[in-house]
């Protein structure tokens, strides 16, 4: 195989798992992502298992997971890669986010401040925002 011929066949390997991963991300939201359909109601963000969190994170190449816990939480045990921003302060450090269209998984421990934080980033443009609920959904275990 040329050089020529192995440098088309990455990228059209690359090509592959892009489409792919968008493929999965309609399946998963009923809309493209990037596309502005969604509206800011909190409660019309989009629910995740842990399983298809940790399969949408695989395949989004600027997808993050936002831990919203405290500080205390957190140490107890987080998912390996997490970003801590806890809900009490996501609205002022909006700017430690990737760009508004990247792709959000957010957790906490029950729920509740996760859909709340979901709501925080609609309301500040952010398009891609997953509800995964809690870290104990991930299906890896959590690390200290």
């Amino acid at each position: 195989m040329s050089r020529s011929s192995k440098v088309k066949f990455v990228i059209l390997l690359a090509l592959i798992a892009f489409l792919a991963g968008m493929m999965l991300i309609v399946a998963i939201t009923g809309s493209a992502p990037f596309s502005g359909s969604q509206d800011n109601d909190p409660s019309s963000t989009r629910k995740l298992t842990g399983d298809e969190a940790k399969e949408l994170y695989n395949s989004a190449e600027d997808a993050i997971l936002l831990d919203v816990r405290n500080q205390d939480e957190y140490d107890e045990g987080h998912i390996e890669g997490s970003v801590l921003i806890p809900v009490s302060e996501l609205a002022s450090r909006l700017s430690e986010l990737p760009d508004k269209d990247a792709l959000i998984i957010v957790f906490c421990r029950t729920g509740v401040r996760s859909a709340e934080a979901c709501g925080i980033l609609k309301e500040n443009g952010y398009r891609n925002a997953f509800d995964m609920q809690r870290a104990s959904n991930w299906p890896d275990p959590l690390v200290p």
